[in-house]
């Protein structure tokens, strides 16, 4: 009997609500509802029959209750079964585009880090001359002034080189970004070697101050740095591509 009356009340409370939204819009005098106010108050009074009525059903029994929550486990259950059938498909499907796409990737990935190492080979053999000049018995500044010059001149004008290089069409869109910023690294420690060259040519023409020299040294360590950051930098972005390290980038 509870369940009867109770029902009947949220029924009744059901149709008064439609039917005093329906007046908010346009009353309706032939139910008495011929005023904004009127609706308003029988919407108000749809709340409390629908108060009423909740208070007059019988809570819900306990086999209702385990039925209920397991209809909605069971829900869940399919959703995230449905999700991970998705995302599964989803996850094949680029598999399968990386497999299609990964022999001309790589191709185009290993012509780019060649491209780079190309750009930067006159200023990797300038630095090993100075080097090897520098590190000769008895170095003599006026043979080490130039070719430090040299380096300075070289580097700074492959450092500009590198931002010229395109990433080749055939890397996909969503790769591009990596491999962009690794030739901006790749540009960036060829400035620092740049900095690094003028440092020492400045120590060499006679500023040996403490200052400089120590503004020289950690010149040097950051283009150092730089340089290791290109090769780690370019193989991340080959690496976040899906592509095979020892295939893009040769022992030499």
């Amino acid at each position: 009997m509870r369940e009867f009356f109770g029902g009947l009340f949220v029924l009744a409370a059901f149709a008064l609500f439609v039917i005093s939204i329906i007046a908010l819009i346009k009353p309706l005098k032939t139910l008495k509802l011929g005023s904004r106010k009127r609706a308003a108050l029988a919407l108000v009074g749809s709340f409390v029959l629908m108060m009423i009525g909740g208070s007059i059903l019988p809570p819900p029994s306990p086999e209702e209750v385990a039925a209920r929550e397991a209809e909605e486990a069971q829900a869940k259950a399919k959703r995230e079964q449905t999700q991970a059938a998705e995302k599964k498909a989803r996850d094949d499907a680029s598999a399968a585009e990386l497999a299609r796409l990964k022999p001309v990737m790589t191709q185009a990935a290993t012509q780019l880090w060649n491209r780079i190492n190309s750009t930067v080979a006159d200023c990797d053999a300038a630095s090993e001359a100075v080097s090897n000049a520098a590190g000769a018995r008895n170095a003599n500044p006026y043979t080490l002034y130039p070719l430090v010059q040299r380096a300075e001149s070289v580097c700074s004008d492959e450092a500009l080189e590198l931002r010229r290089i395109e990433v080749p069409d055939e890397i996909p869109s969503r790769y591009r970004d990596g491999f962009k910023e690794a030739i901006e690294t790749c540009s960036n420690a060829y400035i620092a070697k740049m900095s690094a060259f003028d440092s020492m040519a400045k120590v060499l023409d006679g500023n040996t101050r403490p200052s400089a020299v120590s503004a020289a040294q950690q010149d040097a360590e950051r283009a150092q740095a730089g340089v290791m950051l290109c090769g780690i930098g370019f193989m991340k972005a080959a690496n976040d591509a899906g592509l095979d390290l020892d295939e893009v980038i040769s022992d030499g």
